[in-house]
């Protein structure tokens, strides 16, 4: 796993239990599962782990029916299970494969006794941290008169779009670099919703993409 959303833990736990339950909502039962697949150490010796987690929810949808000439609309709650991958580092953060699989959060916090957040990144203190990185891709948010918004590519947008002058009055809401990183050279884009994913190297697994997480991301948290 190499792209995820990330959830920071308020709290501490060591261990992570598969568990199945049922709960109960407006005379439906809707079934909750986390699944731990495995356990496994970063590269720094810290336990990290693995697993899926699937959960049914309620989702109305309109049922649109013709009776006697006139067009009837109605909303029905109907089940729907969605599910995720996802990774973590114990007591400190979690990555869910994407925005929909934000609801782990919720199981892990109530299996562990904590409070898992989805972060927020602050993307401009991320950006400032790195000078010599290459900017391929910056999403902005005006903040003054002359704020720019929208989404640019390019393959320096230092020096395509002066991007330290358009930092002046905008905000970054979306970030891509390309830097070396312990000894690689990393492609990544960043999101401020926390949303981060590693293109390159090639061969990063879920061990090395935790430990890019809490070297890079996690003190960017705002």
């Amino acid at each position: 796993m190499k792209a995820g959303v990330v959830g920071i833990v308020d709290g501490t736990f060591n261990v992570v239990d598969s568990f199945t339950d049922t709960v109960s909502q407006d005379g439906h039962d809707l079934e909750r599962c986390l699944t731990i697949d495995r356990v496994f150490s970063l590269p720094g010796g810290d336990m990290a782990f693995a697993g899926r987690a699937a959960a049914t929810t309620l989702r109305d949808r309109s049922t649109t029916t013709i009776e006697n000439g006139a067009i009837h609309v109605t909303e029905e709650a109907h089940p729907e299970t969605h599910h995720t991958e996802f990774v973590g580092v114990a007591g400190e953060f979690v990555a869910v494969g994407s925005g929909e699989g934000t609801f782990a959060f919720d199981l892990i916090a109530e299996d562990t006794g904590t409070d898992v957040e989805r972060a927020t990144l602050n993307l401009d203190a991320f950006f400032a941290s790195h000078e010599s990185a290459t900017p391929w891709k910056a999403g902005f948010h005006g903040t003054g008169e002359d704020g720019v918004n929208g989404i640019f590519h390019g393959k320096n947008l230092r020096t395509d779009l002066d991007l330290e002058d358009v930092l002046r009055d905008s905000t970054l809401n979306q970030v891509g670099l390309s830097y070396r990183y312990n000894g690689n050279d990393v492609k990544m884009t960043a999101s401020k919703s926390g949303y981060v994913e590693v293109y390159r190297p090639n061969g990063y697994d879920s061990a090395n993409y935790l430990e890019y997480l809490r070297d890079e991301i996690v003190q960017h948290v705002s």
